[in-house]
């Protein structure tokens, strides 16, 4: 077996586990927020991380099964998949997340989306130019199945980015934060001690 067959196989090999790991996180978020909007995005990229790595499987065993293995994948990405699967628990044993939680989990999740979005393009050597074309309607010819998925993960950072900026808007405007008038703050002035 060549090595660049090797190579790639340990690279869609490195994406279907992360992607399999981001889809159980994704599935346990979304069942743990209240916010509708947030619930429905969320179980969107669920959705798409399970098609994906069911597409990557299905690639390594067109190439006639694979003996690479996830001790032959790349420490960072192992690292990340254990990350996710770690994230993906402590999710899934909380009774709902909070809005606060939401907002530091996101930030994560774009850093998630970032690198499966870098190593699609590195792992497929894609020109992301392509996609852009083919957006506009050009370009059509250069569509295939690695494209879109990339397509995908970008797709995801402007979702993630999204319920950020959802987040913080109703973080600005919480229903259940208290009403407070103060009606003469100057009463409670004490000048200094110096000066009397």
């Amino acid at each position: 077996m060549s090595s660049e067959i090797v190579i790639f196989e340990r690279q869609v090999l490195s994406l279907a586990l992360i992607e399999k790991e981001l889809f159980q996180l994704y599935t346990n978020l979304s069942e743990k927020v209240e916010d509708v909007a947030a619930k429905t995005l969320l179980c969107y990229i669920a959705t798409d991380s399970l098609k994906h790595s069911t597409i990557l499987v299905a690639i390594i065993d067109e190439v006639n099964g694979s003996k690479v293995q996830e001790k032959d994948c790349d420490e960072n990405i192992v690292y990340n998949k254990e990350l996710i699967k770690a994230l993906s628990k402590d999710v899934g044993q909380r009774k709902c997340v909070g809005r606060e939680e939401l907002l530091s989990l996101l930030d994560m999740l774009v850093g998630f989306e970032t690198l499966l979005f870098a190593e699609y393009k590195r792992a497929f050597h894609l020109e992301y130019a392509c996609l852009a074309g083919y957006e506009s309607g050009k370009g059509e010819g250069d569509l295939n199945i690695f494209s879109l998925i990339v397509g995908d993960e970008e797709r995801h950072q402007q979702i993630l980015l999204s319920l950020t900026r959802l987040c913080d808007r109703k973080l600005s405007f919480r229903s259940d934060a208290p009403v407070v008038k103060y009606q003469s703050p100057d009463s409670w002035y004490v000048p200094p001690r110096g000066s009397r």
